[in-house]
């Protein structure tokens, strides 16, 4: 999906914020590095992730934000090219500025410079929590993760899925090319933030999310004509459902389920883990390809921190150890995949009978 600006008269409660989250970043990490750093910001954009990455002309190092208090179970990422990444995470580690050249010709962000790179990213979002909890109260953003998405190319999935609201920006670090930088956020919490819904030039993003009629499509990305999922009646919205899945083809079932008995679906990026906390009173769905143990581990840790969070797995190769194991871990339901989506949606409908009625808002 290409991109496209915003529509003018739309979105200027955004665009402010945008602003001062760019002009944040600049003074926070000139100030952390000691070298200056000036940040233009450019015209938002509603995009998805495939188009993101299509426009990008070099590698990005991603530092991904975790969004909390209203605004719970979100992300705010920030892009900067690999190499201006490089540079700042020298920088704060005092590295000679010909080392720092060498890093950046090399073009691979890892070792030290990863770890410089993730202190940065501490410091950053700690300042653009700053303007968050100024200007709308009930947020803040801590540091949750990082990685690389290439041109054309996320292999973590780290941007996530559905429409994404972009606020695009140039970035000079001190002598350094100016180059190109991204701060990206759903399109449901960028409504959020700007109070009002967004709408693009073309009106084709918008025409995509608002065409279904099923409550909280924008979260779930679900397109009119995508794979018959109009012909699912809608039920109300009564709950919500975290996903952390792998394989397109499990969520795609998913949200086929999700329409048909009422969860508000949201998609976690492929990397990124649960957050107990974050996802009480909610049903959280893993699924536990081969070698992802680890998520077995998951399960355990969100069920541990309280029992009004349902945990679905969705085994992939339900051998007698790893269904021991999904039993071991707690899980309130166990499925091997594939699975019809009727049964999917059966198993959920029970769920949902143990969890508080809510709303898309709540």
């Amino acid at each position: 999906m290409a991109g496209s600006t915003l529509k003018p008269g739309t979105g200027k409660e955004l665009k402010r914020l945008f602003a001062m989250l760019t002009s944040a970043i600049g003074e926070t990490l000139g100030s952390l590095v000691g070298r200056e750093l000036s940040v233009r910001p450019l015209e938002p954009e509603i995009i998805d992730a495939e188009g993101l990455v299509a426009q990008l002309e070099r590698a990005s190092a991603v530092a991904r934000g975790a969004l909390d208090k209203e605004f719970a179970g979100r992300s705010l990422l920030t892009l900067v090219e690999v190499p201006d990444a490089i540079a700042m995470s020298g920088m704060l580690m005092m590295t000679p500025e010909h080392v720092i050249n060498q890093h950046r010709a090399k073009g691979a962000l890892d070792g030290e410079d990863a770890e410089a790179f993730s202190e940065l990213g501490n410091v950053l979002y700690s300042g653009l929590g700053n303007v968050l909890r100024d200007n709308l109260g009930n947020a803040d953003v801590r540091m949750q993760d990082q990685g690389i998405v290439k041109p054309g190319f996320d292999q973590d999935g780290i941007l996530g899925e559905g429409p994404l609201v972009v606020a695009p920006f140039k970035l000079k670090v001190a002598d350094y090319p100016e180059s190109a930088g991204y701060l990206v956020i759903d399109l449901a919490t960028a409504e959020a933030w700007n109070k009002a819904p967004l709408e693009s030039k073309s009106g084709a993003v918008v025409a995509a999310v608002e065409g279904g009629d099923a409550p909280g499509a924008a979260l779930a990305g679900l397109r009119p004509d995508d794979d018959g999922i109009e012909t699912i009646p809608a039920a109300p919205i009564r709950g919500k459902l975290a996903a952390f899945v792998q394989q397109t083809e499990v969520f795609r079932v998913l949200r086929r389920s999700c329409r048909r008995v009422g969860l508000e679906l949201r998609r976690h990026g492929r990397g990124e883990i649960p957050n107990p906390a974050a996802h009480r009173g909610e049903i959280v769905l893993l699924d536990i390809p081969a070698t992802e143990e680890r998520r077995f581990e998951w399960c355990r840790r969100v069920k541990e921190f309280g029992l009004d969070t349902k945990v679905v797995l969705l085994l992939h190769h339900p051998s007698r150890g790893v269904v021991t194991q999904a039993f071991l871990s707690k899980a309130d339901t166990i499925l091997g995949f594939p699975c019809e989506e009727l049964q999917l949606s059966q198993k959920l409908e029970a769920l949902l009978a143990d969890l508080p009625v809510q709303t898309p808002d709540s």
